[in-house]
């Protein structure tokens, strides 16, 4: 799985694994995945959980 893109995926299965806590978007597509090799134009997400400060 590892460089397979995101908005190419056609298995349910192989789509949520590459998704489960996506860290990137695509800047092209909007495809979230959890690694930067899964998608075409990588964006870091913005980190949504709260430091604890």
């Amino acid at each position: 799985m590892r460089g397979e893109k995101v908005c190419n995926v056609q298995d349910a299965r192989t789509l949520h694994c590459l998704t489960a806590e996506a860290t990137v978007s695509c800047a092209r597509c909007g495809a979230k995945a959890h690694s930067p090799q899964n998608v075409c134009e990588p964006v870091q997400l913005a980190e949504s959980k709260s430091s604890g400060e």
